[in-house]
């Protein structure tokens, strides 16, 4: 497992984690992409917070925590950005086989 070292710690891939929502302009045309999840203007890769402080922030209170593939499966359909999922880093890779994550500066050394 990989671990990211910040200067306030090290953090396993399994406490970071990527916020994901359905797309809700996926239904009026198939050509939008069906998920969204936050993007840094310098990365096309998700970007990947450690999930202590997602799940401490007010913003991302009614943020569902996936924490294995199935869970992901039955509520994507129903993730709005106000209501997200927190992934964790091992989940994403499994359920949607995404291997690159942008981790912002802050978070690595």
């Amino acid at each position: 497992m990989k671990v990211y070292k910040t200067t306030s710690g090290s953090y396993n891939e399994d406490e970071l984690a990527v916020v994901v929502w359905r797309n809700p302009d996926s239904q009026k045309s198939s050509q939008a992409r069906f998920l969204e999840t936050m993007t840094s203007e310098t990365s096309e890769f998700p970007m990947a917070f450690p999930i202590k402080s997602l799940t401490s922030k007010k913003e991302w209170l009614r943020a569902t925590r996936a924490s294995s593939m199935q869970l992901v499966v039955d509520g994507i359909a129903t993730s709005t950005r106000a209501e997200p999922m927190i992934i964790p880093l091992p989940v994403a890779r499994e359920t949607f086989g995404w291997d690159t994550f942008y981790i912002p500066s802050e978070y690595t050394t």
